[in-house]
Formats: structure tokens, C-alpha cells, sequence
């Protein structure tokens, strides 16, 4: 990671010495960019074929499938909390990092051996309790490596790097399936940039926390305006389940008129469709940010998955899929790269750790939630009232976060300018 440089500048005969900021797009940036693509690479590769493996693989109810993904996801919420808070108060925060990105790889990998979906739970909770050890250290380090009013463009490119990873992931799964393979397979096989993505961070990346925390392991308060962005998010999180539902619904959506090879083949290609519109959206949202703010974007994000829900669930066939395509793929990419860069620039460095900890608990939790809901009401009234639920409730949290952001100093949205640091 380049470091500021010392600079000499001239003026009114004395010689000024100036620190110059670091590039934004820095060794750090990138390192931790591939981890997150190798490693989207491993569980969205997995993640596109699930609900087909265990509804159609194993004949399991569509509540299962809520089950999995909210329990997965409320384990995790926990060692999100547990993992940043822990993180701003020990000395070597890295390797707690890497070792998420293991025990990740190795919690897919046992889905290749299951045979009931309870089982299918139990691998799913293990990697995202993994995850969860080790996305607030991943941010807290991402953020950390950056000048302030950079964090846009940073985190807009980490979630690009993310999202090309959740690209190549799911196009394998494609070329397997599609080729006569089993969804066996494709577990076996995601297993590769799973190991890549803990190599990588554990071999390239650097914290840039040079000095160690002095604070003992009590709590810290975080600022207000943390805490009033933290309303809106929860409401969201609440709406936002996981998205293997929109590829079952895809597949429901096609199977109507073209059978049930064809949807399975049809829905992890829209899972495909989805993470590539991410990735053309990740970079130019994070840009937007830092000129525009963050609230206006975040809440376009919200208002986008809203949009997606509903059109879901009105829509039918291969133009109600696209339709459906569109705002599904663009919402992702807005709502996670833009809460962490508004939660970077609200937030200083030395609590960042906790304040990314809290975020992705409030945000697992609600997708505990969100995705228990909607597997229970899909199961008992269908998809038009489950994705209605989600829709609805993204809109009001749309207009929630702006109310609860009009105090936050326009400064803020987009992050300070760092000023030239004299001696």
C-alpha cells in the first residue's frame, strides 16, 4: 500500500513540508478487491444453484429454503457484531480475518455430502458464520487503506470486484448444468476460489492499522448520525431476503411456457444477468456517491429492490423476467457499497471495526427475518404476497432514510476533504 509521501514546498523563503494524500486505488484496494471476488466467486456459485438443489434435489418445502438462508444469516449477524468489536480492541485483527474466508470455503464445501435439507442448513450456517467473522474486518481494513472522501470510490470498486466474482461463480454453475452435470458437482468445484480467496487475503493483503488499540474490551459509544442511518437500514433489512428467491421466481416465472429443464437453466442464467448489471453498477454508484452524497443513492438502491419485488410479483414469461432483471441485478451493488462508505465517513477510524460489526448484524438480522417471512408466506399464500411484502416495505424505507438524514451535514455524505497537513 503506497503511504502519504513527504513533500517540500517553497514559500516566502522557508521551505513548507506537505504530506500528499495516498492513491485511492492503492495495493491494499486491490488485494482485498481479488479476496472478495475469489471468494463471491466460491459461495455464489453455490448460492445460484440452491434453491433448485433443494427444492427440485431434495424435495424440500419452499419454507426450508427461508429457513436456510434466514438462520444462516442470523448466525452470522452475530459474529459480524462479535468479530468487529473484538477487531478495534486486539492487536493482530488480520488473521481472524483470514480465517473467515476458510471456514467459508470449508462450510460450502460440506453441502457436497448432504442428503436432507436440516443438513443443507447446518453447511450453510458454518460458511456464513465465517462470513460474518470476517466482513467488518475486511471493511474496517478496505476503509482504513483510503483517504475519507475516497471511501466511494473504493468501496464502489470493491463491490465491483465482488460482483465479477459473482459473475464468473455462477456462469460456472451454468456451464456445469448445462453440460450434465449434478448440483454435486458444482459444490465440489466451487471448493477452488474458495481456498484462492484465503490465500489471497492472507498473502497479500496488509492492515493499515500501524499502531495497536489501547482501549480495554468495553463498549464505545458511536456517533448519532451513525445510529439515525442505522433506522433506516434495519427497516430495509427486514424487506431484503436473500436472493435465491428471485432465482426461484425466475425459474416459476419461465417453467410456465418452456418446462422445468429449461427454468432451471433459465434461473441460474438470471442469476448471472444479475450479478453482471451489478458489476457495471458497483463502480460508477461508489463515484456518484462522493459528488452527489450517499443518502440520495441509498435510497435509490432501496427504491430499486422495492421496484424489483413488486415487478416480480406481477410479472410473468420472458419479458416479465427481464423486467424483472433489471432493477433485481442494479440494487444490490448500490445498497452494500454505499451504506459502508457512508457508515466510513460518519464514523472515525478508531471505531470502525464496531460501528461495520453493528452494521452487519442489523443487516443480518433483518435478513433473518425478511427471509424466514417470505419463505412462510410463499409457502402459504404464494410469491405475489411474499414479494409484495419485501417491495413495500423497501419503499418505506426509502423514504425513511432520507428523513432521518437531513441532519447529517451535507459534509458527511460525501466525506471530508483531507486538508494538507502542515507540521
Amino acid at each position: 500500500m503506497k503511504e502519504s509521501s513527504l513533500l517540500v514546498r517553497a514559500g516566502g523563503g522557508h521551505n513548507t513540508p506537505v504530506i500528499r494524500r495516498r492513491r485511492w486505488l492503492n495495493r491494499n484496494v486491490v488485494a482485498i478487491g481479488v479476496s472478495s471476488l475469489m471468494a463471491d466467486a466460491n459461495y455464489e456459485m453455490v448460492l445460484s444453484v440452491l434453491p433448485l438443489f433443494l427444492i427440485l434435489g431434495l424435495g424440500a418445502p419452499v419454507y426450508a429454503l427461508g429457513l436456510v438462508e434466514g438462520v444462516a444469516d442470523g448466525a452470522a449477524a452475530a459474529f459480524k457484531f462479535a468479530s468487529g468489536f473484538y477487531s478495534d480492541r486486539i492487536r493482530h485483527r488480520k488473521p481472524l480475518g483470514a480465517a473467515g474466508y476458510a471456514v467459508t470455503a470449508g462450510g460450502l464445501g460440506l453441502l457436497g455430502a448432504v442428503t436432507t435439507w436440516p443438513q443443507v442448513l447446518l453447511g450453510r450456517t458454518v460458511a456464513w458464520i465465517g462470513r460474518g467473522a470476517r466482513q467488518p474486518i475486511r471493511s474496517a481494513m478496505l476503509a482504513g487503506s483510503v483517504e475519507e472522501e475516497d471511501l466511494g470510490k473504493a468501496f464502489g470498486f470493491h463491490q465491483a470486484m465482488d460482483t465479477v466474482g459473482a459473475v464468473i461463480g455462477p456462469a460456472i454453475a451454468f456451464w456445469l448444468i448445462s453440460t450434465g452435470h449434478l448440483y454435486r458437482d458444482v459444490f465440489g468445484v466451487a471448493i477452488v476460489p474458495g481456498v484462492l480467496a484465503f490465500v489471497c487475503f492472507a498473502v497479500l493483503t496488509r492492515d493499515p492499522r500501524t499502531s495497536p488499540p489501547k482501549r480495554a474490551m468495553t463498549w464505545q459509544p458511536l456517533p448519532a448520525t451513525f445510529w439515525r442511518l442505522l433506522v433506516a437500514v434495519a427497516v430495509f433489512g427486514i424487506a431484503d431476503f436473500a436472493p435465491t428467491f428471485m432465482t426461484l421466481r425466475a425459474a416459476e416465472m419461465i417453467q410456465v411456457q418452456a418446462g422445468e429443464h429449461a427454468a432451471v437453466l433459465s434461473a441460474i442464467g438470471f442469476y448471472v444477468g444479475m450479478n453482471v448489471i451489478g458489476s457495471l453498477v458497483a463502480y460508477p454508484a461508489g463515484w456518484v456517491c462522493d459528488r452527489l452524497g450517499k443518502p440520495p443513492v441509498l435510497a435509490a438502491g432501496y427504491g430499486l429492490f422495492g421496484a424489483a419485488c413488486l415487478l416480480g410479483a406481477i410479472g410473468h414469461g420472458t419479458l416479465g423476467v427481464v423486467a424483472f432483471l433489471l432493477p433485481a441485478g442494479a440494487y444490490g451493488p448500490l445498497v452494500k457499497a454505499t451504506e459502508e462508505s457512508f457508515v466510513g465517513s460518519l464514523v472515525e477510524d478508531r471505531l470502525r471495526g464496531t460501528a461495520y460489526g453493528v452494521l452487519h448484524a442489523v443487516n443480518g438480522l433483518g435478513d433473518l427475518v425478511s427471509s424466514v417471512a417470505v419463505g412462510l408466506l410463499w409457502s402459504h399464500s404464494g410469491p405475489r404476497l411474499a414479494l409484495s411484502y419485501g417491495g413495500v416495505l423497501a419503499l418505506a424505507a426509502a423514504g425513511l432514510l432520507l428523513v432521518m438524514t437531513l441532519r447529517v451535514p451535507k459534509a458527511r455524505w460525501r466525506g471530508p476533504k483531507s486538508p494538507v497537513k502542515e507540521p
